[in-house]
């Protein structure tokens, strides 16, 4: 489901930093790879994988981080848009 948001993001030029659910990483990973066989900068995407709430509270609280997008429960919305608001954040 998140490749249909990193998509766009590389078309436009962005990096994009992707933290799968620690229930199906395999399908983050197998997607990372296929883009660099496709022809994707290394770099371009990047997949995390680890504690969900230290990772996230690191993008948040990043100031080169520019956008959050995510799919989950509407609890995790939650704290992501409330987390945004310090850096000021687009959350989708």
């Amino acid at each position: 489901m998140v490749f249909g948001q990193v998509g766009p993001a590389l078309a436009c030029g962005c990096t994009v930093v992707v933290k799968p659910s620690e229930f199906t990483p395999l399908t983050a990973l197998a997607a990372a790879d296929l883009a660099l066989q496709a022809g994707i900068p290394a770099g371009a995407l990047n997949v995390v994988m680890g504690n969900a709430p230290e990772i996230g509270d690191a993008l948040l609280e990043s100031t080169q981080v520019r956008k959050i997008t995510f799919t989950g429960s509407t609890a995790v919305g939650k704290k992501l848009m409330a987390g945004s608001a310090n850096t000021v954040k687009k959350v989708y």
